[in-house]
């Protein structure tokens, strides 16, 4: 009950401004049924390895390799106590952060079953945690079993949280004899410990406290899953639950004997309805023996195992990952020692505790922190391995929509590298996939909408990936002989003090080794690089290159950019096909913006986030001549809307190409998602183009 009351003080004037303005939710943005995301967490001796070229990290699924659509490498800072950011003002800003944070914990606190001792060894090592593992770029919330999953807020402070630590150490209530809620003081009440009903209550508590765990633990990876699509870090503190099955003697009758002493009729206030016995005035929970047995056989019939494995396919599929962790220590016994039970019981009733805790960090891709003597060094060595990840993107080649088990397995073609990522994920059904807004192909003979075309669904999937945390950004097209890619650093690093100066920009360019591009093409033939100055204030740099006619295939296009002085680049990766000899139109679109921010000038961008303020230009390489043009803008359900986009062609006199481009106001939309589509018709033959963007408020 105290770790309550001390979140509630400790947190209640941030949330009171963030339920100011609980109704501002940003839009849910949902990608193809197919997308899949991975973050692989690649290591060497404990140290994160972030100079892996895109070619060097396979993703195979079922044993099936897939096609990467991007590779992105993220990398989390440390704490910066110099620049510190500033804390959201309300619930918009803060699912903005979430979305945009490098890395989000939430600190489960399992009161139930938390000891006392248990609770106060725990606050060294959360503190520690805080102090030296969470960084500048990460959010952090606190959650109970008690707590709805919506009234976390998350922030980037983290002194509230360990003034509350250390404060009120005594939030463990497993040992605690008073800490009763009122629910469980009214099943107490119906069956005091006699003759007649034994230990029927206790049991009953524990199950239900076990019961309110889970559900909290469950309903965590849902809101999880909505709030973004990378992985989450939840550290639960706890010293493990039995997971208890049916039990029939507990749900036995109990030979007529009337629960909870004599009964009184009256009015129950929580019904309206005239009832015999007696009405807790508090909480308005009737104490007759009909409401008293139909709970003690409900409780009777629960099976937590099969609620618990439920719970590890979701945080699965949700890309949570748990990381359980006993602070007790090395400890011998499980509890304090019962009478007339051997040590080998309490022994084994201690391993299968945390047989499930191992369970749960091995099923999720975290770790278990359990029996140490140093909980906290455990800790950063976990934690150490994943200030840096790299973000995989592809398409699954299995589309169908069956709720299997899908295995993924992540290698890396360097040597001592270690790799840890999820093993697997379940792919949706059906109906999982049209409650989250998929298009679905319709049945034969219906007449519901025609689902989009799957240039506008690949659109859509492509700027799923997209989120604010990634420190820089790249969009590439292909034209003859030709890559054209823009890089754009994230508004929160170019804001860095490294980046005041300016920057260095290395434009990568490698054939896709299983591309088969001719002669070179099985070996992955020869790399190309493009270098580039940014200067001081500058966002987004346009390039062309190489200088040397590229062979048709697939391309890996890797940005290495680095603030002037440093030595440690940022790395963002993307792949492009440059078309056949003959073709005409190019492969791919680059976006341009203009806005209060750019003033009259387009300015080139690869971020696929726009606002209402802006106009919109997709430019595409154009090799042949003639085409009758047709440019408009899709929903994302692929229907036509009624905005005015323009084209037109316009040659680049300096590389001597020719570029279609398409242009809109911005100011009509509503925030969503849309597509911009350009149709070239030549000889009765139509060339597709289309370009996936996202309107935020």
């Amino acid at each position: 009950m105290k770790l309550r009351l001390a979140i509630a003080g400790v947190l209640f004037t941030t949330w009171a401004a963030f339920a100011q303005q609980g109704d501002e939710q940003l839009p849910r943005f949902r990608a193809g049924a197919n997308l899949v995301r991975v973050d692989a967490y690649l290591t060497i001796d404990g140290v994160a390895v972030t100079d892996l070229k895109p070619d060097e990290i396979e993703v195979f699924e079922d044993d099936t390799l897939q096609k990467l659509e991007d590779v992105d490498l993220v990398e989390a800072r440390g704490p910066a106590a110099a620049s510190p950011r500033a804390e959201p003002a309300n619930v918009a800003d803060m699912q903005q952060a979430v979305n945009a944070a490098s890395r989000v914990f939430t600190l489960f606190f399992d009161t139930y079953h938390v000891s006392v001792g248990g609770s106060y060894r725990a606050s060294k090592p959360i503190v520690e945690t805080l102090d030296q593992l969470i960084g500048q770029d990460d959010m952090v919330g606190v959650m109970t079993p008690e707590m709805s999953p919506g009234n976390i807020t998350y922030g980037r402070r983290t002194s509230s949280i360990e003034r509350f630590v250390t404060e009120t150490w005594a939030w463990g209530v497993k040992d605690q004899v008073a800490a009763y809620t009122p629910r469980e003081e009214a099943i107490l009440a119906c069956y005091p410990e006699t003759d007649a009903y034994g230990t029927t209550a206790k049991q009953m508590i524990a199950r239900l406290r076990e019961q309110q765990t889970l559900a909290a633990l469950r309903g965590l990876v849902t809101h999880l899953e909505d709030l973004r699509p990378e992985r989450k870090f939840v550290i639960v503190f706890t010293e493990g639950w039995p997971l208890y099955q049916r039990d029939e003697n507990l749900g036995r009758p109990l030979g007529g004997i009337t629960p909870g002493g004599p009964q009184t009729s009256g009015v129950n206030p929580a019904t309206g309805r005239l009832e015999v016995g007696g009405t807790d005035r508090e909480t308005g929970l009737s104490q007759t023996r009909e409401s008293c047995d139909r709970e003690r056989v409900m409780l009777s019939f629960i099976d937590h195992q099969i609620e618990f494995r439920e719970l590890l396919q979701r945080a699965n599929r949700a890309n949570v990952s748990f990381y359980p962790v006993d602070a007790r220590g090395l400890i011998v016994f499980d509890g304090p020692p019962q009478i007339y039970e051997p040590p080998s019981a309490d022994r084994a009733r201690l391993d299968r505790r945390y047989d499930e805790l191992q369970n749960m960090a091995a099923q999720t891709d975290g770790v278990a922190v359990l029996n140490t003597g140093n909980v906290g060094a455990t800790l950063q060595r976990i934690f150490a391995d994943i200030g840096s990840y790299y973000l995989l993107t592809y398409y699954s080649s299995n589309p169908k929509l069956d709720g299997r088990f899908r295995r993924l397995t992540v290698r890396v073609k360097r040597e001592g590298v270690d790799v840890r990522a999820r093993p697997g994920y379940l792919a949706p059904t059906e109906a999982e996939a049209r409650a989250a807004g998929v298009n679905m192909p319709r049945p034969a003979g219906s007449r519901g909408p025609a689902p989009p075309p799957p240039a506008v669904s690949r659109a859509l999937g492509a700027i799923a990936p997209a989120r604010g945390n990634l420190p820089v950004r790249i969009q590439a097209a292909g034209g003859a002989g030709i890559i054209r890619a823009i890089v754009e650093l994230d508004p929160a690093t170019q804001k860095r003090p490294e980046w005041l100066s300016g920057g260095d920009l290395k434009l990568v360019i490698e054939p896709e080794r299983s591309a088969g591009l001719g002669a070179t093409g099985g070996s992955g033939g020869p790399s190309y690089t493009v270098s580039a100055e940014m200067g001081p204030g500058q966002r987004s740099l346009d390039l062309y290159g190489p200088d040397q006619a590229l062979p048709p295939g697939r391309y890996s296009v890797r940005a290495e950019i680095r603030p002037r002085g440093s030595r440690a680049p940022l790395q963002v990766t993307t792949f492009v096909t440059v078309p056949a000899e003959g073709a005409e139109v190019g492969t791919g679109a680059v976006a341009l913006r203009r806005g209060p921010s750019t003033g009259l000038a387009y300015q080139p961008t690869a971020d696929p986030r726009f606002r209402r303020t802006e106009r919109l230009r997709v430019e595409v390489p154009m090799m042949g001549e003639g085409f009758t043009p047709t440019a408009r803008m899709l929903t994302r359900e692929g229907q036509a809307m009624p905005l005015i986009v323009t084209y037109s062609v316009r040659v680049d006199t300096t590389r001597n190409i020719r570029i279609g481009t398409a242009e809109v106001q911005l100011a009509p939309l509503a925030a969503g998602e849309y597509v911009l589509q350009i149709s070239l018709e030549k000889n009765g033959k139509t060339e597709e183009v289309v370009y996936g963007f996202r309107l935020v408020p």
